[in-house]
């Protein structure tokens, strides 16, 4: 797979710093062909010696590096992944809401929203603490608020089964029906979220089956479909791209995109943000008027895209950037679908990118740490990917853990 790895390091989302982080686990002995079942769940849950529980995460994060560099892990996966499951749900909804088919399944996904909703406004406050002491300011209660978003986070996940859902749903409905590129796109997004999800667990079985399973459109596809849905799903999707491809799974986006213009891009998305957000009063970690939050973030967007397709250097002159920037720039101007829920969406996406501190620390990770191949080793990709994996279980249960100190894990049979 082509890798992205370095690109958006030195942006604001910084996501792909992610497979940088990535060269302190790639020497891992680990042998797959050993292994049955999830490697992140056998580590995480039937060790047997002790476990150090959280007192002072501010103490901890300001003076253990690796402890720090697996918080900030956690939190954009976090966040990211949870704006990307609201995101999917509504462009579910959006492609499959007038097929019988989808019905039971999109009624499962939508009684979702208000905990996702929810879970999104623990990250915010969580994210806000851990931005504020990175800055050398005091949380005292940013090791509740912290564990709290941890543990709400992975009650989410419990719902991933709808993923698979979509997936099978989708792929047994096109077995007797033509279906459009957007359902398709969406199905797809599906996938690459699983993909992920699979790396966070460190499951090499799921990891296989849903390659095996496969995108069902090419690249050239995919952007065309994506210039068809609103600019905050659109944006979600850019940055969930690079957070797949952070963690060495599969992301058509981040693979066919050129370097430069995924850059320019979301450091649009920066910009965006920060004008929208000076906005004034925030209610609950979101804008009270979440539609006026939606003009002024379009046409922020807008007038930005504008300058970069008239980019002077010509850097940005090539099909799959013109097509990018195509599709975005007619989502900033027209008058899409779900428009509240495209509000809340970028509310969520500027609320996440505006944590200046934390994608600082992404950027530090970059300086200091050479790139890897995380791409090209599927090994190395699962072992990474359960590493945060850990550090998310471990923090949703009030214990200590860091990026680096683990070893081989020790891997038992399925229960």
């Amino acid at each position: 797979m082509k890798k992205k790895a370095t690109i958006i390091l030195s942006s604001v989302v910084a996501i792909c710093g992610l497979g940088l982080i990535a060269s302190h686990f790639i020497d891992w002995p680990i042998n797959f062909n050993d292994a049955s079942g999830d490697i992140a769940k056998s580590d995480r849950f039937s060790r047997k010696e002790a476990v150090e529980k959280i007192t002072n995460m501010e103490e901890l994060i300001k003076n253990d590096s690796e402890y720090k560099d697996g918080i900030v892990a956690a939190q954009v996966v976090m966040q990211t992944r949870a704006i990307q499951f609201a995101s999917l749900v509504g462009m579910s909804n959006e492609v499959a809401g007038k097929l019988p088919e989808f019905e039971d399944l999109l009624k499962d996904m939508n009684e979702t929203l208000e905990m996702v909703n929810n879970v999104n406004a623990s990250l915010v406050e969580a994210g806000n603490d851990l931005n504020a002491v990175l800055d050398g300011g005091e949380c005292p209660d940013l090791t509740q608020h912290t564990i709290n978003a941890a543990l709400a986070y992975t009650t989410l996940q419990k719902q991933n089964k709808l993923a698979n859902r979509f997936i099978d749903t989708t792929d047994k409905y096109l077995k007797n029906a033509k279906g459009d590129d957007r359902l398709k796109f969406v199905r797809d997004q599906w996938l690459e979220y699983q993909q992920v999800t699979a790396a966070l667990e460190g499951n090499k079985e799921s990891a296989d089956a849903l390659a095996k399973k496969g995108n069902l459109l090419s690249a050239e596809k995919t952007l065309s479909a994506m210039g068809n849905f609103n600019l905050a799903d659109q944006i979600s999707v850019l940055v969930s791209s690079n957070l797949a491809a952070g963690v060495g799974a599969a992301s058509q986006l981040a693979n066919s995109i050129p370097n430069e213009t995924f850059e320019k891009v979301l450091n649009l998305v920066k910009d965006a943000s920060g004008s929208t957000l000076q906005m004034g009063p925030r209610d609950g970690g979101l804008m009270q008027s979440q539609q006026s939050a939606e003009k002024i973030f379009s046409q922020s967007v807008s007038k930005s895209l504008n300058s970069l397709a008239n980019d002077a250097s010509g850097a940005l002159k090539n099909n799959a950037s013109e097509q990018l920037l195509k599709g975005l720039a007619n989502a900033s101007s027209a008058a899409m679908q779900n428009a509240a829920g495209a509000s809340l969406i970028n509310m969520q996406t500027a609320q996440m990118v505006s944590l200046t501190n934390v994608m600082s620390a992404f950027d530090n990770l970059a300086n200091t740490t050479g790139a890897a191949s995380l791409a090209n080793s599927n090994s190395a990709s699962l072992a990474f990917g359960a590493a945060i994996g850990n550090v998310i279980g471990n923090t949703a249960q009030g214990n200590i853990e860091t990026l680096n100190q683990r070893k081989q894990p020790k891997l038992i049979p399925d229960l």
